[in-house]
Order: C-alpha cells, then sequence, then structure tokens
C-alpha cells in the first residue's frame, strides 16, 4: 500500500492523480510569467524545466529566480528538474556540474521536489540522491526512454532498481510503439505498486499513450502532466481538458 507523501497543500500516492504543469521558459521573466499562469490554471504541483533555462550554470541567477517562483506558487509545491539530452532534455551537463546545480537548487530551499534522472553513474546519483534528502528536498528518481518501450518484466526491474536509490518518488516514462506497450507500462507499475509503498509516477507518450496520462488512478500512477502553453513531452494535454477527462473517469471508479 502507498505511504502517500505530502508536501504544502499537495498529497502524493493518494486519491486522483495530482496535475503537474512543466515550465519552459529559457529566461526568469518568462518562466515567472509561465508560473503564474499555471497557478491560475489550478497546477497542483508545477515543475521548473531548468534545462531550458538560459543561466542554468550561474548560481546566483538561479536562486534568484527560484525565490520569485516560490513567492509567485506560495501553497504550490515546486519540482526542480534539469532533463539531460540522453533522456529527451535540452542540456548537456557532466556528473559534477548536474550534481552541483541540483544541489544548489535544493540548498535554496525553495525547490520542494528535485528530479534526478537515476541511470549512469548510479552510485553518485546514490550519493547525490542522499545529499539532496538531507537538504530538505524530496527526491524524484527518474528515467524516460523516447525511443522505446522494454518488456513489463523488465519494467518492474528498472523500477526496482530506482527503488534501490532511496528515492522518495519513482518515475518512469516510455516512448510506444504498439499498443501492448502502453499495457506494459501500465501493468509494470500496477505490480510495482505491490512490491513498494513509495508513491510511483509513470506515463506512455505521445499520442498513443495518452490513455495512460488519463487513467493513473486505475493503474496507481501518481502524478500527470498537463499543459498551459508549451508541451515539456509528447503526448500532454492542456490543464483544463486533462482534468475534466480524469475527473469523469474518477466519477466511474466511485
Amino acid at each position: 500500500m502507498t505511504k502517500p507523501i505530502q508536501v504544502k497543500n499537495l498529497i502524493l500516492g493518494e486519491g486522483m492523480p495530482k496535475i503537474c504543469v512543466p515550465l519552459t521558459g529559457s529566461k526568469s521573466e518568462e518562466i515567472c510569467k509561465q508560473a503564474g499562469d499555471a497557478k491560475a490554471a489550478g497546477a497542483e504541483l508545477v515543475e521548473w524545466r531548468a534545462d531550458f533555462y538560459c543561466d542554468l550554470c550561474n548560481e546566483n541567477a538561479l536562486t534568484d529566480t527560484l525565490e520569485k517562483l516560490s513567492h509567485i506558487l506560495d501553497d504550490i509545491p515546486l519540482l526542480f528538474t534539469i532533463r539531460t539530452k540522453c533522456e529527451g532534455g535540452n542540456i548537456e551537463l557532466s556528473a559534477e556540474e548536474y550534481a552541483r546545480i541540483n544541489l544548489a537548487a535544493a540548498r535554496s530551499k525553495k525547490a520542494d521536489f528535485v528530479d534526478v534522472e537515476v541511470f549512469g553513474e548510479e552510485e553518485k546519483k546514490k550519493s547525490l540522491i542522499c545529499q539532496l534528502q538531507k537538504e530538505g528536498s524530496r527526491v524524484i528518481a527518474s528515467s524516460h526512454d523516447f525511443a522505446k518501450t522494454e518488456e513489463k518484466e523488465s519494467l518492474v526491474q528498472r523500477f526496482k532498481r530506482m527503488d534501490a536509490t532511496g528515492a522518495d518518488i519513482l518515475k518512469i516514462a516510455v516512448m510506444p510503439k504498439k499498443f501492448e506497450d502502453v499495457a506494459a507500462i501500465m501493468q509494470a507499475t500496477k505490480e510495482m505498486h505491490t512490491y513498494t509503498c513509495k508513491p510511483l509516477i509513470s506515463m506512455s507518450m505521445g499520442s498513443m499513450g495518452s490513455i495512460s496520462r488519463i487513467a493513473g488512478e486505475n493503474f496507481s500512477s501518481c502524478l500527470t502532466f498537463a499543459t498551459v502553453g508549451a508541451a515539456s513531452a509528447p503526448g500532454q494535454f492542456p490543464i483544463k481538458e486533462l482534468r475534466v477527462m480524469m475527473e469523469a473517469l474518477h466519477q466511474e471508479n466511485i
């Protein structure tokens, strides 16, 4: 059974999946404008996709923007994410620079959650997760495959390796080539739900996988991503449309 995690007014792992809106601006002013729009649209969590930020490696600028976002969002938690190019993101960084920037975000005390891509130099990532948690951030261990979807058994094993890192929440996103791939990630998440008490996040990307962004309540995925403006991954719905579909499905489950 999932042990819910509460940060500010957000509870992950209980009830309907919560809706997260990503911010993808390149400059602080644009990012802050997007944050205001996300709040007004009813986002329950906001993700700053900092790999799009032009001053990412400038710690002072980074901290200043985090401070501004925290003020705008108020009781809405902030997820800090650097998505690297190898996992579909917008930047390449050394392991040392990746760790330094993520730790700077955590030390600002404005990043309630930090996303860590756990595969590749896994021992360093486990150490980073521990350091981030000591700074007070909850860690989402993530893995993204924009090329394919593995078999269900491989996805379960991937979840279990992520669980062993000590992260608070586990997230896998994959790209389907056939509908059976969509079923595989949904089934793997449901199976992992019986293995761990940690909240799980999973999705099948693109139009083929769109059902996974709506129906997370049925296979134990606690968070889904929606747009207010530009999407950060293929297959994301506008937040208002997504909420209507999720609420309709939730009523059927009651």
